[in-house]
């Protein structure tokens, strides 16, 4: 009797789990399924967004930078000068200058430092928000070492030293309108001396060069901008930036660049 009554009770309760239990914990799980799987979309998407804010323009600017320390690298080579750069003697002579000579003459000295002022506010943007990349711990570090190689490069020989390297590339930035300054914004800010002055480094670093001077330096600057390039083209990038740039615009690689 007692067994009857067991399997009537069993039977009810495992048609009570199936009608209503079973239907709700399929439900449950296939909600928890559902949200991982957008919260993995979201993540991923957030990664894309942290990507195209601060590694994309860095890569983009490391380009711009390597190919243009790659010209003047080949000139000083062949000429022991690069004449494109010297068309002043010292920094305080551009705040003199009409807006004819940033678009003329001037155009290779100031257009190569603005070049240069830019990649440091992409490395700045880098180092400030690097807790927020999705990027494994080895490799956090790894770009941490290889963002410094590039500071370091241009900080040699007494170049553009350490702590101003940040500092000109934040004065580039416009936060009313949240983007760096155009080639012209940068050339009418140079002619305010008492605003120049806080780029001289930068135009010292280059003048240096033009005259064949601390050619270490620029190679130095060639082999950081490479690997840390190199580095972004493995963890974001589709190909190999710097490669397909010299290649589109006909440039040899430079001897141990």
């Amino acid at each position: 009797m007692l067994t009857g009554i067991t399997t009537i009770i069993l039977t009810v309760l495992a048609a009570i789990y199936t009608a209503f239990i079973l239907p709700s914990l399929q439900d449950y799980l296939k909600s928890r399924v559902a949200r991982y799987a957008k919260q993995r979309e979201e993540a991923e998407a957030n990664r894309n967004k942290i990507n195209l804010t601060y590694l994309n323009p860095l890569r983009l600017w490391l380009e711009e930078a390597y190919v243009r320390l790659s010209e003047i690298s080949t000139t000083v080579t062949n000429q022991g000068t690069a004449p494109s750069l010297l068309f002043i003697e010292h920094p305080k002579d551009i705040s003199n200058q009409e807006a004819e000579w940033f678009n003329g003459r001037g155009c290779y000295l100031i257009s190569t430092c603005y070049i240069t002022a830019c990649l440091f506010f992409a490395i700045k943007q880098v180092r400030d928000n690097i807790p927020y990349l999705r990027l494994s711990r080895e490799s956090d570090t790894e770009l941490m070492t290889l963002l410094f190689r590039v500071s370091h490069a241009f900080l040699q020989d007494f170049g553009i030293f350490y702590v101003t390297q940040p500092s000109i590339g934040n004065d580039l930035y416009l936060p009313d309108r949240n983007r760096l300054m155009t080639y012209r914004e940068f050339c009418e800010l140079l002619k305010q001396p008492e605003k120049r002055i806080w780029f001289d480094r930068l135009f010292t670093f280059y003048i240096e060069t033009g005259r064949g001077e601390k050619r270490e330096r620029i190679q130095a600057a060639l082999n950081a901008i490479r690997e840390l390039s190199s580095f972004l083209d493995k963890h974001i990038g589709k190909g190999v930036a710097i490669e397909e740039r010299l290649k589109a615009e006909g440039i040899s690689k430079p001897a141990n660049g």
